[in-house]
């Protein structure tokens, strides 16, 4: 993303906290606007090629489990 672009971001999801970044299709990140009981925060995935945004995972332990899932069934 080029500067304009992540100013841009930063002002219209300024409760997020990158997380990973595969590939250029896609990004997670932490919405710290919605911490539940536990402290935790759900992670997002914004899909920048449909400018979709939607969670991804209730926990980043919920992300971690469905990370290995998705990436050892394409091993």
């Amino acid at each position: 993303m080029n500067e304009a672009l992540m100013k841009e971001w930063r002002e219209q999801y300024p409760h997020r906290l990158d997380l990973f970044v595969p590939d250029e299709d896609e990004l997670y990140f932490f919405d710290t606007s919605a911490k539940d009981e536990q402290g935790e925060f759900p992670v997002m995935r914004y899909d920048l090629m449909n400018d979709l945004i939607e969670e991804y995972a209730p926990t980043f332990a919920g992300f971690l489990e469905q990370l290995i899932d998705k990436r050892s069934a394409v091993y």
